[in-house]
């Protein structure tokens, strides 16, 4: 793997390749969020018990939680099949290693939506502050953290998804069928073993740390939930490897 080739595959897919893609989704995603912070204190007054645990952070990782994953899928599943369906991915390959080659598209889609995150972040510090609850630095970092690992479990997933498409139809459609799959898949209950295997465990497992944290929640758990989910990336960006190194290109 060249670090500096996977950087210009990086800078290429979000400077030139899918710029206008990735500022429409990664400008909504931040839009439905400070949706979400601005009526924050309306859905907590709905729920007065519970206020000392339902946090304006529990509410926004929630609308991360849902729509997330829905704006990685349209964002990346033509990321590799898109390269697949016009053939120019023969001549990239002819300049670029593979490895770089699916690095860079991970980070070019990663980078921008834990950009998007942090500008959320920043947003929700700022209304905070001047909601006169001041700041909560660490648990909104906390939040970042959590949000960017979480999106890039899904990045993962779909860029697997795409390299197995030849067309983006296909790799769209099978792309829908693999979140439905996970969804059903985490449904299923604490009794399915099969839960670890969805990013959908994780980010609620996630919740459950952000509701104590930092006061009633050790580091070794926060520690713990981190290398999972990098753990769970690494794992469908080395089969997005292997799966485009078997593919007769």
């Amino acid at each position: 793997m060249d670090f500096s080739k996977t950087r210009i595959v990086g800078e290429d897919e979000i400077l030139r390749g899918s710029k206008n893609k990735y500022l429409f989704f990664g400008g909504t995603f931040i839009f439905l969020c400070f949706l979400a912070i601005h009526y924050s204190a309306s859905i907590l007054s709905l729920f007065p018990n519970s206020m000392n645990n339902l946090t304006y952070h529990l509410i926004l990782y929630f609308v991360v939680l849902v729509i997330g994953p829905f704006m990685i899928l349209v964002t990346s599943f033509d990321s590799i099949s898109n390269e697949m369906e016009t053939g120019s991915i023969r001549y990239i390959i002819s300049k670029i290693d593979r490895t770089s080659f699916i690095l860079g598209k991970f980070f070019a889609l990663f980078i921008v939506f834990t950009s998007a995150a942090f500008v959320v972040a920043v947003i929700g510090q700022i209304y905070i502050y001047f909601s006169g609850n001041g700041l909560q630095l660490e648990k909104s970092i906390m939040w970042w953290v959590f949000s960017s690992l979480y999106l890039g479990c899904f990045i993962s997933i779909f860029i697997f998804v795409s390299t197995l498409s030849k067309n983006n139809k296909t790799s769209l459609t099978m792309a829908f069928v693999f979140l439905g799959s996970l969804v059903f898949i985490f449904l299923q209950g604490d009794d399915n073993y099969l839960k670890y295997l969805t990013p959908y465990f994780y980010g609620v497992k996630n919740m459950g740390i952000l509701s104590g944290f930092p006061d009633e929640i050790e580091y070794t758990e926060v520690l713990k939930s981190i290398f999972a989910m990098l753990i769970y990336t690494t794992a469908f960006l080395s089969m997005s490897l292997a799966a485009l190194k078997r593919r007769d290109l």
